[in-house]
């Protein structure tokens, strides 16, 4: 189990690293958006569409570029085997312990490979909330966790033919946005619904 999981890891790590189909220059900019709208105020936001320009960037600036600096736990529950990615600076290194992670995602063994496997068999929103948890020590860096589980599946779309740096195609460029998009949305909604859920259980 560990070493099918630390491949898939690994093959994630390297594909970051490679920049693989430019594509975390599609996803750090939908999670960043994500972590400002999370980061506003309730006050804030009636207002929202009051502000100017100049304020909306200020707000959007307001959190760190996201997958700069985190520690992200991926630990199977049933078998207790834990490995780390860790960015710095952009970049990422796996280790096959956890030390002091951001953010910490619990599922099973088998779900942990399906999400995290280059032809991914799940989509994390599916299982998010049952079969997958995620915690850790902020709201914002738990968005950036989220959106960490989305990114094999988007490597999966750019696979499939839609590469936005070999044919410079608007239509590649679309495509990956939206998926990028689509995907973070879906998990974030999940999660809101999921803490509301227990806020309101508890």
């Amino acid at each position: 189990m560990p070493k099918n999981l630390e491949r898939s890891l690994r093959y994630i790590s390297q594909s970051i690293n490679n920049d693989q189909f430019m594509l975390m220059e599609y996803l750090g900019p939908v999670v960043d958006g994500c972590r400002a709208a999370l980061n506003v105020s309730i006050e804030k936001a009636r207002v929202l569409h009051k502000i100017t320009e100049e304020e909306f960037e200020e707000h959007i600036n307001s959190v760190s570029d996201s997958f700069r600096d985190l520690t992200i736990c991926l630990r199977a529950s049933d078998t207790q085997d834990e490995y780390s990615i860790v960015f710095n600076r952009g970049k990422t290194t796996v280790y096959d312990e956890c030390v002091e992670p951001d953010v910490l995602i619990i599922a099973d063994n088998e779900t942990l490979i399906s999400i995290c496997d280059s032809d991914p068999k799940l989509a994390p929103n599916e299982v998010l909330g049952n079969r997958l948890k995620v915690s850790g020590k902020d709201n914002l860096n738990i968005v950036e966790g989220l959106g960490f589980l989305c990114y094999p599946s988007l490597l999966r779309v750019a696979k499939s033919g839609v590469d936005p740096s070999s044919l410079l195609s608007e239509d590649a460029d679309s495509v990956i946005m939206a998926a990028a998009s689509d995907l973070v949305v879906k998990m974030i909604r999940k999660w809101i619904d999921i803490s509301l859920s227990e806020i309101h259980d508890a």
